[in-house]
């Protein structure tokens, strides 16, 4: 209900012309000679009338003078206001008497007689009578103390929810006191802070309530006019709640944040009783994923789409967008425009009868989502609508970059701490569960991670060994053994030549007695017991004949200096194996890695690869691994031949480095063949995939146990240097792997026969058989060499 103010604060203040007329005064003198000769026709007519040159304190006076009151304040309010469309007036300062208004001012918030502003609310008739006792502070400060606050004006803006409709609309009032006189009534108190600098606001300098303490208002008189304009702000002031509430936006399924902006939709557009709704097309890896349709209407929460429904209406928004950005307007949804734009079909079954729908765009023109804006109503939305969501609509286009980028983070963490790493060509799924389990704990349900299974794939394996890298690191520990066991016996001679001590014949029985050992079949408590002779008997020993024999220091020194190594022993054959085995590894890691880059191109596949004494590696591929492009067998036989080839090339590359080695070591190529589709899930506690199912095992199992089969009845190893072996269990994958290899010979990288076996019964696995061909290793491959220039000290 509409109130009069009756709020009585105490402010001594009257009508005064003598500030506007000093002001035309001024004009007159200074101003152009045109608009000089019209104000002083004016200013002769006023002073004729004394009255009208003294403060007014009974507003009737004005009635007298009407028509020439009307022409002084025509010099205040341009003839661009119209007196029936804006909002403007007059009145006594810091007070809420009219004397002049608007004909629309009149009518909107003034009361009967005309004279008297009426609030539309208390809480509103509190904070101007609040802004006016600033305002006069304002004036004091700035007049009597240097300050210099907003110049004179001040703004303020006044939110008001209209009875009829319900929405909200926001008036700015702007009060302009340049046409007011303040005076002091005895003498100016005087304030212990600077008011020089310039500050935006009375309350920077301190509170109100101090101010009225040390600045009592009865000291002081105000005459003039406060002039007085409004403006309707609703579109500036709602576009300002939406930017804040977006800017401030963690994610759109915040069910009091929406409810918000659909408010403020409402507000924007003028329109009370419409839904809106915002439907994301997150995207993780350009895989569209799924996601809420976030609004206000309860049943589009029921709605969640299936990942095949989702990717349907996203193709049918896209299309609909194709060749235009901006908002469409759906005045009737009935069946002609559900055919035309079939993503309206989920609007038509939840009873709305048209609709506004903004597209939201990035940069880079991908599509981000689309605002909706709906009415159970036909014909409820017009072109002027759309002209007011407009400007709303970067506003969503940038809350939902936010959205998808604060999503992304979530997801990341979500997948680094339940999870891993992942590749690429995963990465969507390991996405879409992360995103289920944010969406269902941010409604505060009881969720757990589920498993990530990829069914129906089609594993690969294939390994590139180190031949005999046991034995040769046997041998390297055994070698730098006799060669540590012979330092130390010299030393020990020479000691006995010196000083036979009994507890020298001992050591040197003991170095003799390790010496055949060593130099024999080397067991492990044996290693053991020479390990602790070595590393603490024989230290302690040295030490102590440096003390007392230092003949022998520059002896042990040099032992010392042999052992210092990382094993604290002598390291020069553990050393060039080492070093050796890393060249290789490096190398061929390397390069599996930068000719993955070419396969993922072929069919994107998960991939993962093991370095040991070798590399080995497994691919798997399927639909279900990347469901947006449609999989065929063509993608795989691909898979096989660029298999085989990698191998070989591998080989050549290893081959090429032998000569340069500091232990010439060779490799084996290997390859099981599968061609039954397998399931494989992820698992949580190693952070890697393995296969799923009982039946799925036994392709595991194999995959462990073939690495050093032997031929059936023979000593003979399928693999072997400078070939190719294939393990495989049925005709048709031997079948298809010798059409590749035929092919792969006309191009030169395999050569020669290729030699079928029947292999060994393994534990739990029998009925493998064998394939083996060798690799032409002399020809030369460019991307082979080009590795090779590489340097062999870069770490995989």
């Amino acid at each position: 209900m509409n109130k009069t103010s009756t709020h009585t604060t105490s402010i001594n203040s009257s009508l005064s012309f003598r500030p506007l007329i000093r002001a035309l005064e001024k004009t007159v003198k200074e101003g152009r000679e045109g608009v000089g000769q019209w104000y002083k026709e004016l200013l002769d007519k006023v002073y004729q009338h004394s009255e009208l040159l003294e403060p007014i304190r009974d507003l009737e006076l004005l009635d007298k003078h009407k028509a020439l009151i009307e022409q002084l304040m025509s010099t205040v309010f341009p003839v661009t206001l119209s007196d029936k469309e804006d909002l403007y007036g007059s009145s006594v300062p810091f007070q809420f008497q009219m004397f002049y208004a608007s004909r629309r001012m009149q009518e909107e918030f003034m009361d009967a007689t005309g004279q008297k502003i009426t609030m539309p609310d208390c809480e509103t008739e509190d904070r101007i009578n609040e802004e006016k006792i600033t305002g006069a502070y304002q004036m004091i400060l700035n007049r009597f103390f240097n300050a210099n606050i907003n110049n004179g004006v001040m703004t303020s803006v006044y939110g008001v929810k209209c009875p009829h409709t319900g929405l909200d609309t926001y008036t700015e009032l702007e009060l302009d006191s340049r046409f007011i006189d303040v005076r002091i009534k005895g003498d100016l108190p005087q304030l212990s802070f600077d008011c020089g600098a310039h500050c935006h606001a009375v309350t920077d300098l301190m509170p109100l309530a101090t101010l009225q303490e040390l600045l009592p208002l009865h000291l002081f008189e105000f005459e003039g006019m406060v002039i007085l304009r409004l403006r309707d702000v609703t579109e500036r002031e709602v576009l300002n709640i939406i930017r804040n509430r977006l800017l401030d936006l963690h994610t759109f399924s915040d069910a009091n944040v929406f409810a918000e902006l659909q408010t403020q939709v409402q507000n924007l557009i003028g329109l009370s009783g419409v839904h809106t709704a915002v439907k994301p097309f997150f995207r993780v890896n350009n895989h569209l994923v799924l996601s809420e349709i976030y609004s206000s209407i309860p049943e589009t929460a029921k709605k969640d789409p299936s990942p095949e429904q989702l990717q349907y209406v996203y193709q049918a928004v896209v299309k609909a967008f194709k060749n235009t950005e901006q908002p469409l307007l759906i005045q009737h949804i009935n069946d002609e425009a559900v055919i035309r734009y079939p993503f309206m079909t989920m609007l038509a079954e939840l009873g709305y009868k048209s609709a506004i729908i903004c597209p939201l765009f990035a940069d880079n023109h991908d599509m981000l989502g689309v605002l909706l804006i709906v009415s159970e109503t036909p014909g409820t939305f017009n072109a002027s609508h759309i002209a007011k969501i407009e400007p709303a609509i970067p506003l969503f286009k940038l809350a939902m970059e936010k959205s998808q980028e604060n999503l992304d983070h979530q997801v990341d963490r979500v997948i680094k701490d339940q999870f891993t790493a992942v590749q690429d060509a995963v990465e969507w799924r390991f996405t879409e569960e992360a995103l289920r389990y944010l969406t269902r704990k941010s409604k505060g349900e009881q969720v757990k991670i589920e498993p990530i299974v990829f069914q129906g794939v089609y594993p690969m394996y294939g390994a590139i060994d180190i031949r005999n890298s046991s034995v040769e690191r046997n041998n390297a520990i055994q070698l730098d053994l006799l060669e540590q066991l012979n330092l130390a016996k010299e030393i020990i001679q020479l000691a006995r030549k010196e000083h036979p001590f009994p507890l020298l014949d001992e050591t040197s029985f003991k170095l003799q007695k390790y010496t055949h050992s060593v130099s024999n079949i080397l067991f492990a408590d044996e290693e053991i017991a020479i390990l602790q002779f070595l590393k603490v008997e024989l230290i302690n020993l040295f030490k102590h004949l440096q003390s007392i024999l230092p003949s022998l220091n520059k002896e042990i020194n040099r032992y010392f200096t042999a052992i210092d190594s990382p094993v604290e022993m002598v390291y020069h054959h553990r050393r060039e194996y080492e070093d050796s085995i890393t060249t290789i590894n490096n190398a061929v890691a390397r390069f599996i890695d930068r000719e993955q880059e070419a396969a993922q191109k072929i069919f994107p596949h998960y991939f993962e690869r093991f370095v040991t004494d070798g590399v080995d590696f497994n691919i798997y591929i399927g639909q279900s691994i990347s469901p947006d492009k449609k999989f065929d067998f063509f993608y795989l036989k691909n898979l096989k031949i660029w298999q085989l080839s990698t191998l070989a090339k591998a080989a050549r590359l290893t081959h090429r480095l032998e000569k340069e080695l500091p232990l010439r070591l060779q490799t084996s190529q290997l390859i099981l063949a599968h061609s039954h589709p397998i399931s494989i899930s992820f698992r949580t506690a190693e952070r890697k995939f393995d296969v799923d199912g009982a039946y799925n095992i036994r392709y595991e199992i194999i995959k462990k146990r073939i690495d050093k089969v032997h031929v059936k009845d023979s000593n003979e190893r399928l693999t072997q240097p400078g070939s190719i072996a294939i393990v495989y269990s049925q005709p048709q994958e031997a079948q298809e792997y010798l059409e590749y290899i035929e092919f792969l010979q006309n191009q030169g990288l395999l050569k020669g026969e290729v030699q079928k076996f029947d292999l060994e019964e393994l534990q739990g696995v029998s009925g493998l058989k064998g394939l083996r061909v060798a690799i032409n290793l002399e020809e030369e491959d460019p991307e082979v060499k080009k590795e090779e220039k590489k340097p062999a000290s870069l770490t995989n």
